[in-house]
């Protein structure tokens, strides 16, 4: 099956298609729940059987009784505890496989440009594709195990005593029309239960991310209010869902109960003499004792499978957004890594128009060349569209009209995303060590590799000063070093990555003088050879550019000639 069938798949079949990669630990646990339930039924066989011996005085028999109870108690307990960690595991693996489809889904290297809301990325990443792989987690074995599990206690029954057989099997008839009316009615419940978490979900995010301008505006509590509402709503929907759970188990546990009963009824009868089934065999202690505790094991796996539909209607709508998400990012081109370019990259502006949507008039119009190998500074009042030219080189978004290319001595492309390095104003430092805070730009680099990039960023006398070297751990958002030091990590980092072309956005912003100049020259050394674009208002990296370029009024000037390098 092509990757683009799977994708033109129903819902429900993709939700099916989720399940490969755990589905190997899936048929192990299926596999091992099978035979838990005939070790089960063992040990309940021997505690019957221990029951008549005590009733009959024969000592002997009272003693195997109780050894077969303990060896098939430890085995039903192993077998237990083996199916559902391999069952994890499963969940684990599917959970990790929708992940990386997200991943590359999300994040520009995939091949695309995301237009998925962070909401609802961040929703889909931690929550769905949990929800799906638990459904799989509990379904994928219990699909494999129920069948065998049920014909070996129906088997048992018949054995035993088939007139309870054949209450068992009549009351079967009743538990797939509950089963699938509970399906139906939690659907609606699942649906709205969606919506709410992803309506809470774009609020709170919101509320964070603009939480300086609704405290400037004095609407923190408006906004607090709009916040209570959703959760209000959310919970609504989390209790219509209980609910109804609550309701379709019910009517599933009266069948139950009901079929349990008539065989308890009839025994209790049989074994008083009041009633007798013609040509069935005598009912005594052993017989109808062992009917009673094994009749609950056979429909245990049908109760489950019920409790499973409310998940079930979770999972179908998790399967659903995640496949909206990554529909359009074939797996073998989310898992390819962006082309590593070994030689100076030139840009092409050809003609380039760009405007938002619902825009009325273009933010950038630019034609320009800027060559291999060289330093290019583009300038402008804020707000003029510096950050957004850098984002179109990048491949980070399309102009509406024109072309961007990168060009070489062999070849002329469209920007592929991840192919260049990116260093902006915020450094991301992750809540890691230096050394792997650098390796983000090539995890697999060795040691030696990691020294150049420090050295290339001018970082040796400041991880010389860290406590631990490279193995200083930095705090969330790079703490226990400067502003001026984290851009140079970030320099290091793309030194490392490789790349042919830097593109920089504001990389000297807020910086006094002395750090400006550092990280100048750090940016002289790592990028020597290779063609950099710089969107910055500082006079410092204008100054050490070959070329200076203006953004007026969305138009991108002529080039100036400033020095050579």
């Amino acid at each position: 099956m092509t990757t683009n069938e799977m994708y033109e798949k129903s819902d429900d079949a993709w939700l099916a298609v989720c399940a490969a990669p755990g589905r190997h630990w899936f048929r192990l646990s299926g596999t091992l729940r099978t035979l838990e339930t005939l070790f089960t039924v063992a040990r309940w066989g021997a505690l019957a059987w221990t029951a008549q011996a005590v009733m009959d005085r024969a000592g002997v028999h009272e003693r195997w009784g109780l050894v077969a109870i303990a060896v098939t108690s430890v085995l039903v307990a192993g077998l237990g505890w083996t199916a559902g960690t391999l069952a994890e595991r499963g969940g684990r693996a599917v959970a990790t496989g929708l992940r990386q489809q997200l991943t590359g889904a999300l994040l520009p290297t995939a091949g695309r440009i995301s237009e998925t809301g962070p909401a609802e990325a961040a929703w889909a990443m931690v929550d769905l594709a949990d929800d799906v792989a638990d459904f799989h987690a509990q379904t994928v074995p219990l699909n494999r195990s129920a069948p065998l599990s049920m014909t070996a206690v129906l088997a048992v029954t018949a054995a035993v005593h088939w007139p309870a057989a054949i209450v068992l099997v009549l009351t079967t008839v009743l538990l797939p029309l509950n089963m699938r009316l509970a399906g139906l009615f939690a659907q609606h419940g699942a649906d709205r239960q969606s919506a709410a978490t992803r309506h809470l979900n774009a609020v709170v995010l919101d509320s964070f991310r603009g939480m300086r301008t609704l405290r400037e505006l004095g609407a923190v509590g408006r906004r607090s209010r709009t916040l209570t509402t959703a959760a209000e709503q959310l919970n609504k929907a989390t209790m219509s869902v209980l609910r109804r759970a609550f309701l379709s188990g019910m009517v599933m546990d009266v069948v139950i109960t009901f079929s349990i009963a008539v065989n308890a009824t009839y025994i209790g009868l049989s074994l008083l003499g009041y009633v007798q089934v013609p040509h069935a065999p005598r009912l005594d202690l052993f017989t109808g004792l062992s009917v009673l505790l094994v009749c609950p094991m056979y429909f245990a796996p049908m109760r489950t499978r019920a409790a499973a539909y409310h998940q079930r209607e979770r999972a179908v709508i998790a399967a659903g957004t995640i496949r909206d998400i990554v529909k359009d990012t074939p797996a073998e081109v989310a898992r390819a890594a962006a082309p590593q370019l070994t030689e100076p990259v030139g840009v092409s502006l050809t003609a380039v128009r760009f405007r938002y949507g619902g825009a009325d008039h273009d933010t950038i119009r630019a034609d320009a060349e800027f060559a291999p190998g060289t330093w290019t500074v583009i300038t402008g009042a804020s707000g003029s569209g510096k950050s957004t030219l850098l984002s179109l080189i990048a491949g980070l978004r399309r102009p509406s009209a024109g072309s961007v290319r990168w060009r070489t001595s062999s070849e002329r492309q469209a920007p592929v995303l991840g192919g260049c390095a990116w260093v902006g104003q915020q450094t991301v430092l992750l809540d890691a060590t230096v050394r792997d805070n650098i390796r983000l730009g090539r995890p697999e680099a060795a040691e030696q590799q990691i020294w150049q990039a420090v050295d290339a960023a001018g970082l040796s006398a400041v991880i010389e000063g860290l406590p631990d070297g490279l193995n200083t751990r930095l705090g969330e958002g790079g703490w226990g070093i400067s502003t001026g030091e984290a851009r140079r990590v970030a320099i290091a980092r793309a030194f490392l990555r490789g790349a042919r072309l830097w593109l920089l956005d504001e990389p000297t912003a807020h910086l006094d003088a002395d750090s400006e100049r550092e990280v100048v020259e750090a940016l002289r050394r790592a990028t020597d050879g290779c063609t950099v674009v710089i969107a910055t208002h500082s006079f410092a990296p204008a100054a050490a550019a070959d070329t200076v370029l203006a953004i007026d009024d969305g138009v991108l000037q002529d080039a100036r000639p400033v020095n050579a390098r």
